[in-house]
């Protein structure tokens, strides 16, 4: 961890003095039993010794795609290790010559294992401190076919079982080279639906199936009552890591007086702000609880291109004017989906086409008003990029922006090219 510690700060240290992407590194780690811990063998064994001799036939394997090639991991250098001084090399890989900066997917597959897949990123480091041959730790845990976990969820309200209420629990994007600490594991991908739901029945009780998780990764859960109860919405939270966390979770739902604490932004498209969306680019976010556009706004949603005809052809995107009072929005497209926990922010077809060689190309949103599912107050409204000039904005003229707990303001901006 120390080494992972080191390598975060050589990282902060060449944003500032400049740093080289040049040069490669290794990633070594081990493989492990995600439900027994026993470290798994992927390599022969030679003189005794288990895990040090490659075997490129076996269907056990763990590989990366570096540069768009297929590249499988080699057993750890024996180095020292010897009979007489019994070191052993259980579960040990490494993956070589990877660039420095190269983000790329690690695999593992096995006979009678679920197939793991991950995402890592090699770290630039300063060229004055790491040259050839920085190394960095990453294990991976790997399941045995049809393990899960089911989770029970007791909801309650100062100790009291609390029926019909919603508990979602999201699959947690982790950021940049995010291990998980205990260890540090790559957490596996979601390549599925990323939020699983359940309602707690008479005794409190909500099951979120087991089979419907990645083992492995993190999940966070919210307990969300769907109507209020004097006035204020009710919730609470807990975070699990499927096929790990003990399967017995108790949720407190509490009114704790803000409700920024209730409703808010688990994550969006655009955190990190230079990705690159496209010319059918749109804005995603992903909410704790279900959402709904807040009524009679559509007039308020604008989007904004800033573009410049930077390749100099006399071609560059424009939209239409907006028209004010009259109950629509001629640029913006706004859309929740049906379980509320998604938005979805577009643009119209604009009036001249994007020119795709004019790089730099955003569209800014605005007045995208959103309030927790049902409610029936305007004070819990949140609004994306501003409240909006129409005239429908003066009824929500209490609402806060939306808050995203990864990136804090929520973003407002996509950017195409």
């Amino acid at each position: 961890m120390q080494k992972l510690k080191t390598a975060f700060a050589v990282l902060s240290l060449a944003a500032i003095t400049g740093c080289s992407n040049s040069g490669e590194g290794r990633i070594v780690g081990f493989v492990v039993d995600g439900q027994s811990g026993q470290r798994l063998n992927f390599f022969k064994a030679d003189d005794a010794k288990n895990n040090i001799d490659d075997d490129d036939e076996s269907k056990s394997q763990v590989y990366a795609v570096i540069q768009g090639e297929f590249r499988r991991a080699k057993p750890c250098g024996e180095g020292d290790l010897s009979q007489e001084n019994s070191i052993e090399a259980d579960g040990c890989y490494q993956i070589e010559g990877i660039p420095l900066g190269e983000e790329f997917p690690i695999f593992v597959q096995t006979p009678g294992y679920e197939r793991f897949m991950g995402r890592y990123t090699m770290q630039t480091w300063h060229e004055e401190i790491e040259q050839e041959s920085a190394q960095e730790v990453v294990n991976l845990r790997v399941f045995p076919t049809g393990f899960a976990v089911d989770y029970r969820f007791l909801v309650n309200l100062n100790g009291r079982a609390v029926p019909d209420v919603k508990v979602n629990c999201q699959y947690r994007l982790e950021q940049g080279n995010a291990l998980q600490t205990a260890g540090n594991f790559l957490p596996p991908e979601a390549t599925g639906s990323t939020t699983v739901s359940a309602t707690t029945d008479a005794n409190g009780v909500a099951v979120i199936p087991g089979a419907q998780l990645v083992n492995g990764a993190s999940y966070h859960c919210e307990a969300v009552l769907n109507g209020a109860v004097d006035g204020r919405v009710l919730s609470g939270q807990s975070d699990i890591v499927a096929g790990m966390s003990q399967s017995e979770q108790a949720m407190s739902v509490t009114s704790p007086g803000t409700t920024d604490q209730n409703f808010y932004a688990v994550f969006s498209n655009v955190d990190d702000p230079d990705a690159l969306l496209g010319r059918d680019g749109k804005l995603v976010v992903t909410f704790n609880r279900p959402v709904e556009l807040a009524p009679g706004t559509a007039d308020c949603q604008v989007a904004t291109l800033l573009t410049a005809d930077r390749d100099a052809d006399g071609n560059m995107g424009r939209f239409v004017p907006n028209q004010a009072n009259n109950n629509a929005s001629e640029t913006a497209t706004a859309e929740v989906s049906a379980d509320g926990l998604t938005l979805t922010v577009g643009f119209k077809q604009p009036e001249t086409p994007f020119d795709a060689d004019d790089r730099n190309t955003l569209v800014s949103f605005s007045g995208i008003i959103v309030r927790p599912r049902g409610a029936a107050d305007t004070i819990q409204a949140r609004y994306i990029g501003a409240l909006g000039a129409c005239t429908e904005a003066n009824v929500y003229g209490n609402a806060q922006p939306l808050r995203n707990v990864r990136a804090g303001g929520q973003e407002d901006t996509i950017r195409l090219f």
